[in-house]
């Protein structure tokens, strides 16, 4: 249990419910299924925390006691979300992509990121891109966390790539988090869903004649 969901326990037994009293993860839950119900059916800009606390059942206060704002509320539940998910089978950077080609591992990777990305609740990626767009710098430490770990599940593909001779020694990191880069441009912007043939053309045309070493 996060600090966060012990200190919702710990208030939630004085916030009133047309049901019942509700504590902990139970109380949780219900505020991250209502922020993604408002954000599937009615659009980013219906989570507001007063929508949210009415479909919970439970008051503002409790909202207000531990989310600053709708971005990390709708951010945290949409984690919350794609956690409860079957088809979930961890972030990208926890996954070993080890094939023993260089090619087929960047495939792998490109694949299972793409398939992460379908588990997304309905308007969360929209959301992502308008609060980017406003230029508010609330999602500076997000956006750092990905690249860093953008960063580092290429470079342990591209290390193993190098001890079997298939890759340069020297690769930028602007060369590095290109695949990620691309496929989030597909992904939020491209509208087109990335098919098998997107992802093996990336991989040929683009990523292999960077990263493969020169015979």
């Amino acid at each position: 249990m996060t600090q966060k969901q012990r200190k919702i326990e710990e208030q939630s037994s004085v916030v009133p419910s047309r049901r019942s009293r509700r504590r902990g993860s139970e109380l949780n839950g219900a505020i991250y299924n209502a922020t993604i119900d408002l954000l599937e059916k009615k659009g980013y800009e219906a989570v507001t925390f007063q929508n949210v606390a009415q479909l919970a059942h439970t008051t503002r206060s409790v909202i207000y006691r531990y989310w600053d704002n709708n971005f990390s509320l709708i951010y945290e539940a949409a984690r919350y979300h794609i956690e409860k998910n079957p088809n979930w089978h961890g972030a990208v950077i926890d996954q070993v992509f080890n094939t023993g080609s260089l090619r087929e591992d960047l495939i792998t990777m490109a694949t299972y990121t793409r398939e992460n990305s379908k588990l997304y609740p309905k308007n969360f990626l929209s959301f992502i891109f308008f609060e980017q767009s406003q230029g508010k710098g609330i999602l500076d430490d997000m956006v750092s966390e990905i690249t860093n770990n953008n960063l580092i599940i290429v470079e342990r593909i591209l290390a193993r790539a190098q001890e079997r001779g298939e890759a340069r020694e020297t690769i930028g990191q602007t060369a590095k988090v290109l695949p990620f880069q691309i496929l989030r441009y597909h992904i939020m912007i491209g509208g087109d869903p990335i098919t098998d043939k997107d992802i093996i053309a990336l991989v040929d045309e683009v990523l292999l004649p960077i990263y493969k070493k020169e015979i």
